[in-house]
């Protein structure tokens, strides 16, 4: 599958909705995929991530995830809705992921030094402040963010991470993880109270930059779905 990278009319490739994009890798136009990868590689992160805990056992399930997609295109009915399919795949494979962990005796905890330093993590952030002491200051909070998200219960971690965190709609939510939308609300709801003690206004300001996702991790999953997918025969 040659890298999307190679085409010259990417601007173009684009600006097509995600149903355009799915029926041209479809017809036979595989690199076409990555756009798809470029597109939802932040959100699927977040979402395996707030079931797993864990940022490379995150890593591998999305890159499950896309490769189940791949060879599940035929049953994507658009042209409305990829967005929330691909995203109820991620939900899947995350999950199926800590119960085989489970079933081994691993627990999913994050280990010490996994957290990525302070160069690393600025280097994701999505606009890097102007100077390094307000740099080291958005990567301490988003850190606090994310123990305190960590410590929330199985049952609210991922609606809240999808509603708070994301940014999806209620309705969304409700279908990647296969519950009532007012079961959404009651979770999100309730998590937002365990937070409230640690949830400064300054801390609520900077949800949306929690589990930030960018540059190389990208490249990375997208660089590592790209190989399964050609050793698994899914090429031009």
């Amino acid at each position: 599958m040659k890298s999307l990278a190679e085409r010259t009319d990417r601007r173009l490739l684009e600006r097509l909705s995600d149903a355009e994009v799915v029926a041209r890798v479809q017809a036979g136009e595989h690199a076409l995929f990555e756009l798809i990868m470029r597109r939802y590689n932040r959100r699927l992160f977040r979402i395996a991530r707030s079931i797993l805990r864990d940022d490379a056992e995150a890593e591998d399930a999305v890159q499950e995830a896309y490769v189940s997609a791949c060879f599940k295109l035929n049953q994507f009915r658009g042209p409305e809705g990829f967005a929330t399919w691909i995203c109820h795949i991620a939900t899947n494979a995350a999950l199926m992921r800590r119960r085989s962990r489970a079933r081994v005796g691993l627990t999913l905890v994050d280990a010490p030094g996994e957290r990525p330093g302070n160069e690393a993590a600025m280097a994701e952030l999505r606009s890097p402040p102007e100077t390094p002491d307000a740099a080291l200051h958005e990567y301490q909070l988003r850190c606090l963010l994310e123990q305190a998200i960590d410590g929330l219960p199985e049952t609210y971690r991922s609606a809240f991470v999808m509603r708070e965190v994301e940014r999806m709609s209620v309705a969304d939510t409700a279908r990647c993880l296969g519950i009532e939308e007012a079961t959404v609300k009651t979770r999100v709801h309730r998590a937002r109270r365990l937070l409230q003690r640690d949830l400064t206004a300054e801390l609520s300001a900077a949800l949306t930059g929690a589990y930030e996702f960018a540059g190389a991790r990208c490249d990375r999953i997208v660089t590592s779905v790209v190989q399964r997918l050609n050793e698994l025969g899914f090429a031009d």
